[in-house]
């Protein structure tokens, strides 16, 4: 009876399909045998969701994600360990997605956008001379190593499930030919917003990918992304061929400017070879992302730096590596409104008196406007760079 009755819900619900979620800031790292194993499997968590989250395999060899993965613990939000039977012990580690997204801003890297398309697999495997769909019930290796691989790079999928509708409306030669008007009937009660049909013949597969939603398969006049991949990962090579057109053909430009900088002002640089030899310590520094160069003053030069860690992380750096820069203790803020008024007074005063000289006139008015309440100026840390 009990039977009887789930059945009648679900025909009166609907179909309800599975669509693989990607959580794009969790990801599960093996521990290996290292003496920093736990260290390690940090850095290469955080790789993994910097792949997930640019869509860029090779967003490690950024000099920025260099920098920030010796620094891999401050982007962790939860760790835990798993333990397996048949593997090695694994941590499941998820990373803090402001401070992801900042660090890509920081390295001028684009995102694969988000929400991103989900993508219906259909899978037709020959094997012995014979051809079989391979549905998403079937628990299929095939289906197994398309789904981690499709989860590694971020790239929702979901498999027809074989039912009585799916294998009333459609028929093996209608995929492996590609004919577009049978897949987008079958395609449709799944509501994808992109098709992937997959031909999987011995150690080599072909694949077809339709971009587009079912409704306009048929009329639509973009030309499918076609591909052959072979060899023991083949299937992990599709994927990662298909992410990669998705991550270049959706893509989302962060900006240019982090959120996490600091002015700094440096002076005592007397030559052209201490400045640019202070210029490149400070690209070289593991706390810092980016250094822009704001003015140049006699013998001082200000910068804003966009920083990886935190302001004292730079400090502590910065006087670490460099014994000849030491920091200027700063001056106490005026906070008393009623200080502010005596000094403001006593800068008019000066303003009239010194009224015949234009140049002390200038600087007076100047120094005037320079105290009014309502201007915000940035934070600037200054150091002193010695001769010897």
């Amino acid at each position: 009876m009990l039977r009887i009755l789930c059945l009648l819900i679900c025909m009166i619900t609907g179909p309800v399909f599975a669509q693989q979620q990607n959580d794009l800031y969790h990801t599960e790292v093996q521990l290996t045998g290292a003496e920093k194993a736990e260290s390690i499997a940090k850095q290469d968590g955080l790789v993994n969701v910097l792949i997930k989250v640019s869509g860029k395999t090779d967003i490690a060899q950024n000099e920025v994600i260099k920098k920030a993965l010796t620094q891999s613990d401050r982007y962790v939000t939860q760790m835990s360990f798993v333990e397996y039977d048949d593997a090695p012990r694994a941590m499941k580690l998820g990373y803090n997605s402001k401070m992801v997204l900042s660090l890509l801003t920081q390295a001028e890297q684009s995102i694969w956008e988000t929400p991103r398309k989900s993508v219906l697999v259909w899978v037709v495997n020959e094997y012995n001379y014979q051809r079989s769909i391979i549905w998403e019930q079937s628990n299929n290796s095939l289906i197994t190593r398309i789904k981690d691989a499709a989860n590694e790079r971020g790239l929702p999928v979901m498999f027809p499930v074989g039912d009585f509708d799916d294998v009333t409306s459609i028929e093996i030669p209608d995929l492996w030919g590609n004919f577009k008007k049978p897949i987008a009937d079958a395609s449709e009660r799944y509501n994808p917003q992109a098709i992937l049909v997959v031909k999987v013949r011995g150690n080599s597969s072909t694949w077809t990918l339709f971009d587009t939603t079912p409704q306009y398969l048929v009329t639509a006049s973009k030309k499918p992304i076609e591909g052959r991949v072979s060899g023991s990962v083949q299937l992990a090579d599709m994927v990662n061929e298909v992410s990669d057109y998705f991550a270049k053909t959706y893509t989302k430009n962060l900006g240019a400017v982090a959120s996490d900088s600091e002015t700094v002002s440096i002076q005592g640089i007397h030559t052209a070879r201490a400045f640019f030899n202070l210029e490149k310590q400070l690209k070289q520094m593991n706390s810092v992302a980016s250094v822009q160069i704001n003015t140049i003053q006699g013998d001082k030069v200000t910068y804003t730096l966009s920083l990886l860690g935190d302001y004292q992380q730079f400090n502590d750096e910065l006087l670490s590596k460099n014994a000849r820069i030491s920091l200027i203790p700063e001056e106490p803020v005026v906070n008393d409104e009623t200080e502010k008024s005596a000094i403001t007074e006593g800068a008019t005063q000066n303003v009239a008196q010194e009224v015949d000289k234009s140049v002390d006139s200038e600087i007076s008015i100047e120094s005037e406007e320079s105290i009014k309440p309502t201007e915000i100026k940035p934070v600037v840390h200054e150091y002193q760079l010695s001769a010897s």
